[in-house]
Protein backbone atom coordinates (compact mmCIF):
# COMPACT_ATOMS: atom_id res chain seq x y z
CA UNK A 1 0.00 0.00 0.00
CA UNK A 2 1.49 3.32 -1.06
CA UNK A 3 1.11 6.71 0.65
CA UNK A 4 -1.91 7.80 -1.39
CA UNK A 5 -3.72 4.52 -0.69
CA UNK A 6 -3.02 4.91 3.04
CA UNK A 7 -4.44 8.45 2.94
CA UNK A 8 -7.66 7.32 1.26
CA UNK A 9 -8.17 4.51 3.79
CA UNK A 10 -7.30 6.44 6.97
CA UNK A 11 -10.95 6.65 8.08
CA UNK A 12 -12.14 3.38 6.54
CA UNK A 13 -14.35 2.27 9.45
CA UNK A 14 -16.05 5.67 9.86
CA UNK A 15 -16.56 5.88 6.09
CA UNK A 16 -18.30 2.50 5.95
CA UNK A 17 -20.63 3.52 8.79
CA UNK A 18 -21.51 6.78 7.03
CA UNK A 19 -22.38 5.04 3.77
CA UNK A 20 -24.36 2.33 5.56
CA UNK A 21 -26.37 5.01 7.40
CA UNK A 22 -27.16 6.87 4.19
CA UNK A 23 -28.81 4.04 2.26
CA UNK A 24 -32.44 3.11 2.90
CA UNK A 25 -34.27 -0.13 2.21
CA UNK A 26 -34.28 -0.94 -1.48
CA UNK A 27 -31.35 1.36 -2.27
CA UNK A 28 -27.83 0.56 -3.31
CA UNK A 29 -24.82 2.78 -3.53
CA UNK A 30 -21.29 3.57 -2.51
CA UNK A 31 -18.80 6.35 -1.96
CA UNK A 32 -15.90 6.81 -4.36
CA UNK A 33 -12.55 8.50 -3.69
CA UNK A 34 -9.96 9.52 -6.24
CA UNK A 35 -6.56 11.16 -6.24
CA UNK A 36 -5.03 12.08 -9.59
CA UNK A 37 -1.51 13.43 -10.08
CA UNK A 38 -0.41 14.48 -13.58
CA UNK A 39 3.12 15.61 -14.42
CA UNK A 40 3.22 17.02 -17.96
CA UNK A 41 6.15 17.93 -20.19
CA UNK A 42 5.69 20.04 -23.34
CA UNK A 43 7.86 18.76 -26.17
CA UNK A 44 8.72 20.30 -29.54
CA UNK A 45 11.36 19.77 -32.21
CA UNK A 46 13.51 22.20 -30.21
CA UNK A 47 13.47 20.13 -27.04
CA UNK A 48 11.67 19.52 -23.77
CA UNK A 49 10.33 22.09 -21.32
CA UNK A 50 10.37 21.61 -17.54
CA UNK A 51 7.29 19.77 -16.30
CA UNK A 52 4.15 21.20 -14.75
CA UNK A 53 2.26 19.41 -11.97
CA UNK A 54 -1.50 19.18 -11.41
CA UNK A 55 -3.04 17.22 -8.54
CA UNK A 56 -6.78 16.73 -8.06
CA UNK A 57 -8.62 15.03 -5.21
CA UNK A 58 -12.31 14.20 -5.19
CA UNK A 59 -15.11 12.27 -3.49
CA UNK A 60 -18.45 11.13 -4.85
CA UNK A 61 -21.47 9.55 -3.19
CA UNK A 62 -23.82 7.51 -5.40
CA UNK A 63 -27.29 6.23 -4.55
CA UNK A 64 -29.25 3.82 -6.78
CA UNK A 65 -32.88 2.76 -6.65
CA UNK A 66 -33.75 0.50 -9.56
CA UNK A 67 -32.36 2.16 -12.69
CA UNK A 68 -32.56 5.63 -11.19
CA UNK A 69 -29.42 7.08 -9.65
CA UNK A 70 -28.12 10.09 -7.75
CA UNK A 71 -24.54 11.34 -7.72
CA UNK A 72 -23.08 14.03 -5.43
CA UNK A 73 -19.44 15.05 -5.96
CA UNK A 74 -17.18 17.11 -3.73
CA UNK A 75 -13.60 18.31 -4.10
CA UNK A 76 -11.28 16.66 -1.57
CA UNK A 77 -10.67 13.01 -0.68
CA UNK A 78 -10.73 13.17 3.13
CA UNK A 79 -13.31 12.55 5.87
CA UNK A 80 -14.95 15.99 5.69
CA UNK A 81 -15.47 15.80 1.91
CA UNK A 82 -17.20 12.44 2.41
CA UNK A 83 -19.42 13.81 5.18
CA UNK A 84 -20.43 16.79 3.05
CA UNK A 85 -21.28 14.53 0.12
CA UNK A 86 -23.29 12.16 2.34
CA UNK A 87 -25.14 15.11 3.88
CA UNK A 88 -26.09 16.50 0.46
CA UNK A 89 -27.01 13.09 -0.96
CA UNK A 90 -29.27 12.43 2.02
CA UNK A 91 -30.95 15.82 1.62
CA UNK A 92 -31.66 15.20 -2.08
CA UNK A 93 -32.90 11.70 -1.37
CA UNK A 94 -35.28 12.93 1.34
CA UNK A 95 -33.31 11.98 4.44
CA UNK A 96 -31.90 14.25 7.14
CA UNK A 97 -28.92 12.72 8.97
CA UNK A 98 -27.40 14.82 11.71
CA UNK A 99 -23.74 15.03 10.70
CA UNK A 100 -21.60 17.41 12.69
CA UNK A 101 -18.60 18.89 10.95
CA UNK A 102 -15.29 17.44 12.01
CA UNK A 103 -11.95 19.11 11.43
CA UNK A 104 -9.76 17.53 8.78
CA UNK A 105 -6.91 15.43 10.00
CA UNK A 106 -3.52 17.11 9.84
CA UNK A 107 -2.20 17.33 6.30
CA UNK A 108 -5.55 16.62 4.61
CA UNK A 109 -5.65 18.46 1.29
CA UNK A 110 -2.11 19.81 1.57
CA UNK A 111 0.05 20.01 -1.53
CA UNK A 112 2.77 17.41 -1.91
CA UNK A 113 6.29 18.23 -3.04
CA UNK A 114 7.56 16.96 -6.41
CA UNK A 115 7.93 13.20 -6.49
CA UNK A 116 11.38 11.66 -6.07
CA UNK A 117 13.06 10.86 -9.36
CA UNK A 118 11.40 13.65 -11.34
CA UNK A 119 14.71 15.02 -12.62
CA UNK A 120 15.82 11.54 -13.69
CA UNK A 121 12.54 10.97 -15.50
CA UNK A 122 12.91 14.30 -17.30
CA UNK A 123 16.41 13.38 -18.45
CA UNK A 124 15.31 9.93 -19.65
CA UNK A 125 12.39 11.43 -21.57
CA UNK A 126 14.57 14.08 -23.21
CA UNK A 127 17.06 11.44 -24.31
CA UNK A 128 14.27 9.23 -25.72
CA UNK A 129 12.81 12.11 -27.75
CA UNK A 130 16.25 12.97 -29.09
CA UNK A 131 16.70 9.38 -30.27
CA UNK A 132 13.29 9.43 -31.91
CA UNK A 133 13.93 12.66 -33.84
CA UNK A 134 17.69 13.09 -34.27
CA UNK A 135 17.25 15.46 -37.23
CA UNK A 136 14.13 17.65 -36.87
CA UNK A 137 14.67 19.69 -40.05
CA UNK A 138 11.39 20.14 -41.91
CA UNK A 139 9.39 18.74 -38.99
CA UNK A 140 7.24 20.59 -36.48
CA UNK A 141 6.43 18.74 -33.27
CA UNK A 142 3.91 19.71 -30.60
CA UNK A 143 3.46 17.07 -27.93
CA UNK A 144 2.19 16.85 -24.36
CA UNK A 145 3.84 13.95 -22.54
CA UNK A 146 2.37 13.08 -19.14
CA UNK A 147 3.03 10.75 -16.26
CA UNK A 148 -0.41 10.05 -14.84
CA UNK A 149 -0.84 8.51 -11.40
CA UNK A 150 -4.39 7.68 -10.29
CA UNK A 151 -5.35 6.17 -6.93
CA UNK A 152 -8.95 5.12 -6.27
CA UNK A 153 -10.97 3.54 -3.47
CA UNK A 154 -14.63 2.60 -2.94
CA UNK A 155 -16.63 2.60 0.30
CA UNK A 156 -19.70 0.33 0.41
CA UNK A 157 -22.15 -0.19 3.29
CA UNK A 158 -20.15 -3.28 4.25
CA UNK A 159 -16.49 -2.65 3.53
CA UNK A 160 -13.70 -0.45 2.15
CA UNK A 161 -12.07 -1.51 -1.11
CA UNK A 162 -8.88 -0.37 -2.79
CA UNK A 163 -9.16 -0.08 -6.55
CA UNK A 164 -5.37 0.30 -6.69
CA UNK A 165 -2.95 2.80 -8.15
CA UNK A 166 -2.29 3.03 -11.86
CA UNK A 167 0.75 4.75 -13.34
CA UNK A 168 0.98 5.30 -17.07
CA UNK A 169 2.75 7.43 -19.65
CA UNK A 170 0.52 9.31 -22.09
CA UNK A 171 1.58 11.33 -25.12
CA UNK A 172 -0.68 13.26 -27.48
CA UNK A 173 -0.03 15.91 -30.08
CA UNK A 174 0.65 16.73 -33.70
CA UNK A 175 3.58 16.19 -36.09
CA UNK A 176 3.61 18.41 -39.18
CA UNK A 177 5.60 18.75 -42.37
CA UNK A 178 5.09 21.16 -45.23
CA UNK A 179 2.82 18.72 -47.08
CA UNK A 180 1.32 16.64 -44.26
CA UNK A 181 0.00 16.68 -40.72
CA UNK A 182 -0.70 13.76 -38.44
CA UNK A 183 -2.02 13.35 -34.94
CA UNK A 184 -0.07 11.24 -32.47
CA UNK A 185 -1.38 9.29 -29.47
CA UNK A 186 0.48 6.83 -27.28
CA UNK A 187 0.21 5.28 -23.85
CA UNK A 188 2.07 2.63 -21.89
CA UNK A 189 2.12 1.26 -18.37
CA UNK A 190 5.06 -0.40 -16.64
CA UNK A 191 8.42 1.10 -15.73
CA UNK A 192 9.31 4.60 -16.87
CA UNK A 193 12.43 3.36 -18.67
CA UNK A 194 10.50 0.82 -20.73
CA UNK A 195 7.64 3.26 -21.39
CA UNK A 196 9.83 6.09 -22.72
CA UNK A 197 11.77 3.63 -24.89
CA UNK A 198 8.50 2.40 -26.40
CA UNK A 199 7.44 6.03 -26.89
CA UNK A 200 10.72 6.73 -28.70
CA UNK A 201 10.15 3.87 -31.14
CA UNK A 202 6.56 4.88 -31.82
CA UNK A 203 7.46 8.55 -32.32
CA UNK A 204 10.30 7.63 -34.68
CA UNK A 205 7.84 5.77 -36.89
CA UNK A 206 5.33 8.61 -36.76
CA UNK A 207 7.96 11.17 -37.78
CA UNK A 208 8.70 9.47 -41.10
CA UNK A 209 7.60 11.44 -44.21
CA UNK A 210 4.06 10.61 -45.30
CA UNK A 211 3.92 8.46 -48.46
CA UNK A 212 1.78 9.68 -51.35
CA UNK A 213 0.60 6.34 -52.76
CA UNK A 214 -3.18 5.96 -52.36
CA UNK A 215 -4.67 2.48 -51.82
CA UNK A 216 -7.20 1.24 -54.38
CA UNK A 217 -10.73 1.95 -53.21
CA UNK A 218 -13.28 -0.82 -52.88
CA UNK A 219 -13.27 -4.16 -51.09
CA UNK A 220 -9.93 -5.62 -50.11
CA UNK A 221 -8.20 -8.20 -47.93
CA UNK A 222 -6.42 -6.82 -44.88
CA UNK A 223 -3.73 -8.20 -42.58
CA UNK A 224 -3.73 -6.36 -39.26
CA UNK A 225 -0.55 -6.10 -37.18
CA UNK A 226 -0.96 -7.08 -33.48
CA UNK A 227 -1.29 -3.41 -32.51
CA UNK A 228 -3.87 -2.68 -35.24
CA UNK A 229 -5.65 -5.94 -34.49
CA UNK A 230 -6.18 -4.85 -30.86
CA UNK A 231 -8.03 -1.75 -32.10
CA UNK A 232 -10.13 -3.88 -34.48
CA UNK A 233 -11.23 -6.15 -31.61
CA UNK A 234 -11.84 -3.20 -29.31
CA UNK A 235 -14.32 -1.68 -31.76
CA UNK A 236 -15.97 -4.78 -33.23
CA UNK A 237 -16.35 -6.98 -30.12
CA UNK A 238 -15.49 -4.94 -27.03
CA UNK A 239 -17.88 -1.99 -27.34
CA UNK A 240 -20.83 -4.03 -28.69
CA UNK A 241 -20.61 -6.28 -25.61
CA UNK A 242 -20.73 -3.47 -23.05
CA UNK A 243 -24.16 -3.80 -21.42
CA UNK A 244 -24.80 -0.05 -21.37
CA UNK A 245 -27.41 0.00 -24.09
CA UNK A 246 -29.33 -3.13 -23.12
CA UNK A 247 -29.60 -6.25 -25.21
CA UNK A 248 -31.62 -4.57 -27.99
CA UNK A 249 -28.92 -1.97 -28.63
CA UNK A 250 -26.12 -4.25 -29.82
CA UNK A 251 -26.04 -6.60 -32.78
CA UNK A 252 -23.86 -8.99 -30.75
CA UNK A 253 -25.79 -8.82 -27.48
CA UNK A 254 -28.97 -9.66 -29.41
CA UNK A 255 -27.60 -13.10 -30.36
CA UNK A 256 -26.15 -14.69 -27.17
CA UNK A 257 -24.42 -18.04 -27.72
CA UNK A 258 -24.36 -17.44 -31.49
CA UNK A 259 -21.27 -18.52 -33.41
CA UNK A 260 -19.98 -15.29 -34.94
CA UNK A 261 -16.27 -16.04 -35.47
CA UNK A 262 -14.00 -18.99 -36.29
CA UNK A 263 -13.76 -21.92 -33.90
CA UNK A 264 -10.89 -21.80 -31.46
CA UNK A 265 -11.10 -18.02 -31.02
CA UNK A 266 -11.25 -16.73 -27.45
CA UNK A 267 -11.71 -13.07 -26.48
CA UNK A 268 -11.75 -11.95 -22.84
CA UNK A 269 -11.70 -8.64 -21.01
CA UNK A 270 -9.04 -8.90 -18.31
CA UNK A 271 -8.60 -6.07 -15.76
CA UNK A 272 -6.13 -8.25 -13.83
CA UNK A 273 -3.44 -7.84 -16.52
CA UNK A 274 -1.17 -5.42 -14.65
CA UNK A 275 1.09 -4.99 -17.68
CA UNK A 276 -1.75 -3.27 -19.57
CA UNK A 277 -3.14 0.25 -18.94
CA UNK A 278 -6.71 -0.79 -18.07
CA UNK A 279 -5.83 -2.83 -14.97
CA UNK A 280 -7.47 -2.41 -11.54
CA UNK A 281 -8.04 -4.37 -8.30
CA UNK A 282 -11.72 -3.43 -7.87
CA UNK A 283 -13.88 -1.54 -10.30
CA UNK A 284 -15.20 1.92 -9.45
CA UNK A 285 -18.20 0.41 -7.64
CA UNK A 286 -16.13 -1.86 -5.39
CA UNK A 287 -16.65 -5.12 -7.32
CA UNK A 288 -13.50 -7.28 -7.53
CA UNK A 289 -11.77 -7.28 -10.90
CA UNK A 290 -12.43 -10.46 -12.83
CA UNK A 291 -11.72 -11.91 -16.24
CA UNK A 292 -14.90 -11.91 -18.33
CA UNK A 293 -15.03 -14.17 -21.41
CA UNK A 294 -16.82 -12.48 -24.32
CA UNK A 295 -16.19 -15.02 -27.09
CA UNK A 296 -15.40 -18.71 -26.51
CA UNK A 297 -14.66 -20.95 -29.47
CA UNK A 298 -16.04 -18.15 -31.67
CA UNK A 299 -19.39 -17.98 -29.79
CA UNK A 300 -20.77 -15.04 -27.78
CA UNK A 301 -20.73 -16.00 -24.10
CA UNK A 302 -20.78 -12.78 -22.08
CA UNK A 303 -21.26 -9.04 -21.72
CA UNK A 304 -19.58 -6.47 -19.48
CA UNK A 305 -21.81 -5.21 -16.67
CA UNK A 306 -21.95 -2.83 -13.71
CA UNK A 307 -24.29 -2.57 -10.72
CA UNK A 308 -26.86 -0.52 -12.63
CA UNK A 309 -27.20 -3.09 -15.44
CA UNK A 310 -26.73 -6.27 -13.38
CA UNK A 311 -27.22 -5.36 -9.70
CA UNK A 312 -25.38 -7.72 -7.37
CA UNK A 313 -24.43 -9.88 -10.38
CA UNK A 314 -22.10 -7.19 -11.78
CA UNK A 315 -18.94 -8.71 -13.24
CA UNK A 316 -16.74 -5.82 -12.14
CA UNK A 317 -16.67 -3.47 -15.12
CA UNK A 318 -18.33 -0.36 -13.71
CA UNK A 319 -15.83 2.38 -14.54
CA UNK A 320 -15.95 6.18 -14.45
CA UNK A 321 -13.78 8.85 -16.03
CA UNK A 322 -13.40 10.69 -12.71
CA UNK A 323 -15.23 11.25 -9.44
CA UNK A 324 -17.69 13.68 -11.05
CA UNK A 325 -18.99 11.13 -13.55
CA UNK A 326 -21.21 8.08 -12.95
CA UNK A 327 -19.85 4.60 -13.63
CA UNK A 328 -21.01 2.62 -16.62
CA UNK A 329 -20.00 -0.74 -18.18
CA UNK A 330 -16.65 -0.21 -19.89
CA UNK A 331 -13.81 -2.26 -21.31
CA UNK A 332 -10.52 -2.62 -19.45
CA UNK A 333 -7.95 -4.83 -21.25
CA UNK A 334 -9.25 -6.83 -24.21
CA UNK A 335 -7.13 -9.94 -24.79
CA UNK A 336 -7.43 -12.18 -27.87
CA UNK A 337 -6.05 -15.70 -28.09
CA UNK A 338 -3.05 -16.28 -30.35
CA UNK A 339 -2.92 -18.72 -33.22
CA UNK A 340 -0.08 -20.75 -34.71
CA UNK A 341 1.07 -19.01 -37.89
CA UNK A 342 3.77 -16.43 -38.50
CA UNK A 343 3.17 -12.99 -39.97
CA UNK A 344 4.79 -14.11 -43.23
CA UNK A 345 2.36 -17.04 -43.46
CA UNK A 346 -0.57 -14.62 -43.00
CA UNK A 347 0.86 -12.52 -45.84
CA UNK A 348 0.91 -15.64 -48.01
CA UNK A 349 -2.70 -16.49 -47.13
CA UNK A 350 -3.72 -12.94 -48.01
CA UNK A 351 -1.92 -12.87 -51.35
CA UNK A 352 -2.86 -9.42 -52.65
CA UNK A 353 -4.16 -6.89 -50.17
CA UNK A 354 -3.03 -4.44 -47.50
CA UNK A 355 -0.91 -4.82 -44.39
CA UNK A 356 -2.24 -2.39 -41.77
CA UNK A 357 0.48 -1.50 -39.26
CA UNK A 358 -1.11 1.32 -37.26
CA UNK A 359 -4.66 2.56 -36.64
CA UNK A 360 -4.90 6.05 -35.19
CA UNK A 361 -8.60 6.00 -34.27
CA UNK A 362 -11.78 3.99 -34.64
CA UNK A 363 -15.46 4.01 -33.85
CA UNK A 364 -18.37 1.62 -33.94
CA UNK A 365 -22.16 1.83 -33.80
CA UNK A 366 -23.18 -1.22 -31.73
CA UNK A 367 -26.82 -1.01 -32.85
CA UNK A 368 -26.20 -1.02 -36.61
CA UNK A 369 -22.95 -2.96 -36.48
CA UNK A 370 -21.09 -0.49 -38.69
CA UNK A 371 -17.50 0.39 -37.79
CA UNK A 372 -14.80 2.75 -39.07
CA UNK A 373 -11.02 2.45 -38.64
CA UNK A 374 -8.63 5.29 -39.52
CA UNK A 375 -5.40 3.79 -40.83
CA UNK A 376 -2.23 5.80 -40.25
CA UNK A 377 0.45 3.42 -41.58
CA UNK A 378 0.12 0.56 -44.05
CA UNK A 379 1.84 -1.22 -46.93
CA UNK A 380 0.72 -2.90 -50.10
CA UNK A 381 0.73 -6.70 -50.14
CA UNK A 382 1.45 -8.37 -53.49
CA UNK A 383 1.89 -12.10 -53.89
CA UNK A 384 2.33 -12.44 -50.15
CA UNK A 385 5.06 -9.83 -49.80
CA UNK A 386 4.97 -6.36 -48.24
CA UNK A 387 5.66 -3.60 -50.73
CA UNK A 388 5.24 0.17 -51.02
CA UNK A 389 4.02 2.28 -48.13
CA UNK A 390 0.53 3.78 -48.41
CA UNK A 391 -0.88 7.15 -47.43
CA UNK A 392 -3.67 7.44 -44.87
CA UNK A 393 -7.00 5.79 -45.62
CA UNK A 394 -10.15 4.50 -43.94
CA UNK A 395 -11.48 0.98 -43.48
CA UNK A 396 -15.21 0.42 -43.00
CA UNK A 397 -17.35 -2.62 -42.57
CA UNK A 398 -20.15 -4.48 -40.83
CA UNK A 399 -18.90 -6.20 -37.70
CA UNK A 400 -20.87 -9.43 -38.15
CA UNK A 401 -19.65 -9.77 -41.74
CA UNK A 402 -16.08 -8.90 -40.71
CA UNK A 403 -16.11 -11.59 -38.02
CA UNK A 404 -17.51 -14.12 -40.51
CA UNK A 405 -14.77 -13.21 -42.98
CA UNK A 406 -12.03 -13.46 -40.36
CA UNK A 407 -9.50 -16.13 -41.35
CA UNK A 408 -9.24 -18.96 -38.77
CA UNK A 409 -5.46 -18.63 -38.85
CA UNK A 410 -4.01 -16.04 -36.44
CA UNK A 411 -0.55 -14.85 -35.55
CA UNK A 412 1.43 -16.88 -33.03
CA UNK A 413 1.90 -14.03 -30.53
CA UNK A 414 -0.69 -11.85 -28.76
CA UNK A 415 1.27 -8.63 -28.23
CA UNK A 416 0.30 -5.53 -26.18
CA UNK A 417 -0.93 -2.55 -28.22
CA UNK A 418 0.89 0.65 -27.18
CA UNK A 419 -1.13 2.81 -29.56
CA UNK A 420 -4.58 1.85 -28.28
CA UNK A 421 -4.65 5.00 -26.13
CA UNK A 422 -7.58 6.48 -24.27
CA UNK A 423 -11.07 5.22 -25.09
CA UNK A 424 -13.67 7.99 -25.20
CA UNK A 425 -17.33 7.01 -24.94
CA UNK A 426 -20.09 9.60 -24.44
CA UNK A 427 -17.38 12.12 -23.60
CA UNK A 428 -15.80 10.00 -20.85
CA UNK A 429 -12.13 9.09 -21.46
CA UNK A 430 -10.71 5.96 -19.82
CA UNK A 431 -7.39 4.14 -20.18
CA UNK A 432 -7.78 0.79 -21.90
CA UNK A 433 -5.36 -1.88 -23.01
CA UNK A 434 -5.28 -4.69 -25.48
CA UNK A 435 -3.22 -7.68 -26.52
CA UNK A 436 -3.95 -9.46 -29.78
CA UNK A 437 -2.26 -11.47 -32.56
CA UNK A 438 -1.98 -10.48 -36.20
CA UNK A 439 -5.15 -11.38 -38.13
CA UNK A 440 -6.45 -11.57 -41.70
CA UNK A 441 -9.90 -10.16 -42.54
CA UNK A 442 -11.28 -10.41 -46.07
CA UNK A 443 -13.70 -8.06 -47.80
CA UNK A 444 -13.29 -4.83 -45.83
CA UNK A 445 -14.09 -1.63 -47.69
CA UNK A 446 -11.22 0.76 -48.38
CA UNK A 447 -11.74 4.45 -49.04
CA UNK A 448 -9.54 7.52 -49.11
CA UNK A 449 -9.21 9.64 -45.99
CA UNK A 450 -10.95 13.00 -46.17
CA UNK A 451 -8.87 16.02 -45.20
Amino acid sequence: MNAAERDLSQDAEDAVRLVAGLLRSGEGGEAFRERRRVTTWSASEAGLLQPSLVEERGTAVRVRRGRESLLVARVGDGPEALREAVREASRRAGGSPFLKRRPDRPGQGSARPPEPGEEERTQALAAALARAIPDPRGLTVSLAVSRVTVTRAVVTPRSFFRCGTSVRLEATGVLSRADSRRTFAFQASGSWTAAVEALSRSLKEAARPMPSLQPPEGEGNVVFSPSASAVFWHETVGHPLEAEGGERASVLARVPQAAVAPQGLRVVDDPTREDLPGAFLHDDEGVPAQVVPLLEDGCIVGVLTDRRTAGSESNGHGRCADFRRPPRPRLSNLVVSAGKVSLEELFGLCGTGIWVKEISAGSADPESGRFVLFVERAQVLRKGRAGAALSRFVLTGDLLQALRHLAPERGDSALPAPGLGMCVKAGDPLPVGGAAPAILVRGLRVRAARG
